[in-house]
Parts: structure tokens; C-alpha cells; sequence
């Protein structure tokens, strides 16, 4: 069985998808203690080591840690100081989070595992350092420097089975020289006109349509605000093929608790229809200032309280999700295990930790330094998808098999 080392680990989607294909998981390394709680309780990992990357500096600390002749090191270095989620200009190109790619080329260096897959945000491609030099540029002379042959992909979730638009990019190394080239796609993304509820197709396709939204979650229990349970019964039967890989045979359903929206907020959620958010409420209907005598607040932002069409694709789940998306048809947020369903994580995958958690610097000014970790909302976002992750497994399988 092939071996595999997951670095940056997370709540392991990207492990996950993997371990979907047969390979082994002999370690996760992930320095979130809620994160690492997932890891350890859902056991597709040998070994959790809850730890910073940045603490294995020398060779010989490595070697103890991985020196178990990994096929495969995997992982996604924190993105945040690349994503394209905020201006440009405001990204700081001395970001600490932007070197974090260094670390894993260590542990590559160090291992020498035959093939790596590391995972990033497009914006990856267009960033620049402080010396204007391109970062994937930085990245894949790091890695030639160490005689790994590299390639750069860019894929689309939809296109491999998961019910989400969500571009990654993958750079993938070897110590074969041969070009792997990127997974053929398994599913098409057809044309949409409007609302409609059927797509347009183009032009005959092979392959199955890309995944919807309610073709991913209409089976789940219907819940309101405040309701729901970490662990409640299934409520119905699954209705498609997609429903009926993510129960298997689980009989609890794990993670699927509403937020506490107040009446106010519901009332806003009325007002918005599939593909709308709260720049298309009437002013009655807008948040107000805080502590602001009952005055509308003038900050909104496109992406807030998006009401997710059920005919399509979901919208990209980002980390901080858990105020983005609202319900197709029910007047509230997605739950975390909506969230995970869409994200392609079968339902026995149970994320811990708390659903979610106010932001780090309140939690500092607070005291509440035992909640300072990734929610399970956070924990979701952050993941790679497993059936994209399991996709790329299957396509390297046979080059690993061959050397």
C-alpha cells in the first residue's frame, strides 16, 4: 500500500480523499488542537501529530518524525497571505503565511518521497514577493533545486464529482521526469440561462452533469434558526446517488445544527431569493449600525447572506463560511454539515470543536483563550475536497505503481 505523509493537515479532506483511494496515512501533521481532534476521532491517519510545522527545522528532527519512506507528501500551506479574497494592494508580500511552502519543501528534501501534490489558491499564480518576483516562480525553483520535476494544475471541484465551483491550484512534483499531467475531469459544467431550473446543454456530453446543490442536500433533516442537534437520526430516505455515497451506512447524522439568527435577520433572509444577498433587501430589511440609535448600516458586502440556488453548483465555501451562504429554500445560514456535504465529505466524517467561534482578536480581549482554534465552519472551508483530493490520488496511482 502506498504511503502518504499530510502536512498542514487540517481536518484531513485532502488525507481523506487518499485514504478513498487505498493509500495508507501514516502521518497528519496539524497544529490546530480542534483540528487534530478531528483527525484523531474520524482515524484515517496511523499517527496525529498536533504540532507547528515551523518547529521541525533540521533534518534529524524530521527523519523522527518521518522516516518511514513516505510515497507521497501532501498538504496546503496556509493561503491567506495569497488568496485573491481581499484587494491586492492590501496583501502584505512579507507575510509570514507566504514561506510556510518552505517548510514542506523541507520535510520533501529531508524524505524524499517519489511525488508530492501541494495545494494552494489561484492566487498563488499572480502574487508577487517584496523583490516583485512571481511566488509560483519562488515555489517551483525551490523544488527543481532539490531534482523534483514540476507541474502546475488548475482545477475545478464541479468537474470531479464535488457539487461546488472551487479552483485550486496543485503543483505536483516527482523524482521520475515524467509528466503526469492532470486528471481527466469526470463530470461536465453546462451552460445556465438565468434561474432556470434545467441547464442548457451545448452540446452531447459522455459525462455526468456536475453535481447541484439540492441534489447534495435535500435529504437532511429540515431545520429552522436554533434548532438541530450534533447527533440526530436521519429524518427521510436519500434521494440520489450522491445522497446515498455520503450516508453509506451511517444511521447518525453529525454536525447539522442551525444558527441562532435573531427574528430581525430572518425576516432579511425572506427578502432574498437564489443568487441574491443582502445588497438586494429593501432598506426596512438592512442591517443597522451597532449602537447606532436604529440607523441602516451602509457597509454590505456581495458576498454576505448569499441565498445558494439549488440548481447549480454550490458557490466556493471559503473558511469563514459560516455567514456567507443561506439555505436555498430554508430562511437561515448552511449548517456545517451542509457545508460539508458540499465540500464532498461522506456523512460518518464528523468534525469537533465548537460549530463556531467569535473572531481571534475578541477571543484574546475576552480571555477565552481555550476557544482560540478552527470551528468546525472553519475546519470545512479550510479543507481540500475529498473527491477531488481522492480524483488525483486515482490519476497518480499508476505512475507510483510503475517507478
Amino acid at each position: 500500500m502506498l504511503k502518504v505523509i499530510d502536512l498542514f493537515a487540517g481536518a484531513g479532506g485532502f488525507g481523506l480523499g487518499f485514504h478513498l483511494a487505498g493509500y495508507e496515512i501514516i502521518c497528519s501533521l496539524e497544529k490546530d488542537k480542534w483540528a487534530a481532534d478531528t483527525l484523531r476521532h474520524n482515524k484515517i491517519s496511523q499517527k496525529v501529530i498536533e504540532a507547528d510545522i515551523t518547529k521541525y527545522q533540521t533534518r534529524d528532527e524530521i527523519l523522527e518524525v518521518g522516516d518511514c519512506g513516505p510515497d507521497i507528501i501532501i498538504g496546503g500551506p496556509p493561503c491567506q497571505g495569497f488568496s485573491v479574497a481581499g484587494p491586492a494592494e492590501k496583501k502584505d508580500p512579507n507575510d509570514p503565511r507566504n514561506t510556510l511552502f518552505q517548510d514542506f519543501a523541507r520535510w520533501v528534501e529531508y524524505l524524499q518521497p517519489r511525488t508530492f501534490v501541494m495545494e494552494n489558491v489561484k492566487g498563488i499564480l499572480s502574487r508577487r514577493n517584496a523583490e516583485e518576483k512571481k511566488v509560483i516562480d519562488i515555489i517551483e525553483d525551490t523544488f527543481t533545486a532539490i531534482d523534483y520535476s514540476i507541474e502546475i494544475w488548475t482545477l475545478n471541484a464541479a468537474e470531479y464529482g464535488v457539487p461546488q465551483m472551487r479552483e485550486r491550484v496543485f503543483i505536483v512534483g516527482n523524482k521520475f521526469g515524467q509528466v503526469i499531467g492532470e486528471p481527466s475531469t469526470t463530470h461536465f459544467l453546462p451552460k445556465r440561462n438565468g434561474n432556470a431550473e434545467q441547464p442548457e446543454l451545448s452540446e452531447p456530453e459522455t459525462k455526468p452533469r456536475a453535481i447541484w446543490v439540492w441534489e447534495t442536500i435535500s435529504d437532511l433533516p429540515v431545520i429552522n434558526a436554533w434548532e438541530g442537534q450534533e447527533e440526530q437520526p436521519y429524518t427521510g430516505k436519500p434521494k440520489t446517488d450522491y445522497q446515498k455515497w455520503a450516508r453509506g451506512d451511517q444511521k447518525v447524522l453529525y454536525n447539522h445544527v442551525a444558527m441562532k439568527h435573531s427574528k430581525r435577520v430572518i425576516k432579511r433572509f425572506k427578502q432574498i431569493g437564489w443568487k441574491q444577498s443582502v445588497l438586494n433587501v429593501s432598506e426596512e430589511h438592512r442591517a443597522r449600525k451597532r449602537s447606532g440609535n436604529g440607523e441602516v448600516s451602509q457597509v454590505s458586502y456581495k458576498s454576505n447572506n448569499r441565498r445558494i440556488h439549488p440548481f447549480s453548483p454550490s458557490y466556493t465555501i471559503p473558511a469563514q463560511f459560516y455567514s456567507s451562504f443561506i439555505h436555498p429554500y430554508q430562511h437561515r445560514n448552511i449548517t456545517a454539515r451542509e457545508a460539508a456535504r458540499l465540500q464532498s465529505f461522506p456523512d460518518w466524517y464528523r468534525f469537533m470543536g465548537k460549530r463556531t467561534v467569535i473572531s481571534s482578536k475578541l477571543l484574546k480581549h475576552y480571555g477565552r483563550h481555550d476557544e482560540n482554534y478552527l470551528s468546525q465552519y472553519n475546519q470545512v472551508g479550510n479543507a481540500v475536497p475529498p473527491l477531488l483530493a481522492q480524483a488525483i490520488a486515482e490519476h497518480i496511482h499508476p505512475f507510483l505503481e510503475e517507478t
